[in-house]
């Protein structure tokens, strides 16, 4: 079976320090892959370009055998990004930020399902609220309501459990595998290794600008061992 997602020879450089060299791999359907690597080695900016919000100087993607990358807006409608901060406008309430959110992806607002994951992440009560006065969990709880309005392939998550208690967390990886009953597509990093891996069917270290390697269904010990290695 022919992969979801191929990322090809991917390159970007900073001030002339190249961060992603030569990054290259391939993720099925329903999968959920942990993107782990040292501070620094490039995780979040593979993200953004994957999300296309950063431009690659270098290399190509594809979905569904689609090129990404390309002008006009149709291939973004089937992937979604959520990084340290949910990237929400203060001055408006969580019902009016999701929904121009949806607006902007072409989908139309569904009130019983708001009303449905409001409940479900602890928010019920608090939408029609400016959301610059909910706590940083309460902006990652919100974050994540979008991804579950928003129709999607695949997500790309930045450090998904940011800010989040223990409950969140947990609620979460709940979240993580109904998605991938649906057979959606998740690539996330997490400085918990621990948390990352119970979620993750494979690990994908990112090391001096490339994938330095792809471990199906690891352990914690095994990250760290891996990492240890990089030093």
């Amino acid at each position: 079976m022919a992969p979801l997602f191929t990322a090809d020879h991917i390159g970007k450089s900073f001030h002339l320090r190249p961060v992603l060299k030569d990054v290259s791999f391939t993720l099925s359907a329903g999968e959920s892959v942990l993107l782990f690597g040292r501070n620094g080695c490039g995780k979040t900016t593979l993200l953004k370009i994957l999300a296309a919000i950063m431009r690659p100087e270098k290399g190509q993607a594809s979905l569904n055998g689609q090129a990404l990358f390309t002008p006009g807006y149709r291939w973004r409608s089937a992937m979604v990004y959520l990084g340290h901060r949910a990237n929400l406008y203060p001055a408006l309430t969580a019902r009016e930020n999701l929904s121009l959110s949806l607006r902007l992806r072409r989908q139309a607002w569904d009130e019983e399902a708001f009303q449905k994951y409001l409940d479900r992440y602890g928010l019920a009560g608090r939408e029609d609220e400016p959301v610059r006065v909910y706590s940083e969990g309460m902006l990652q709880r919100l974050g994540l309501i979008r991804l579950e309005l928003a129709a999607w392939e695949i997500a790309y998550l930045d450090e998904p459990t940011a800010a989040l208690d223990v409950d969140g967390a947990g609620l979460l990886a709940e979240t993580f595998r109904r998605w991938r009953s649906m057979s959606r597509t998740i690539l996330f990093t997490s400085h918990d290794l621990g948390w990352g891996v119970a979620q993750a069917d494979r690990a994908l270290l990112l090391s001096r600008g490339v994938i330095a390697d792809d471990m199906p269904r690891p352990g914690e010990k095994d990250l760290v061992a891996r990492l240890g290695r990089e030093a």
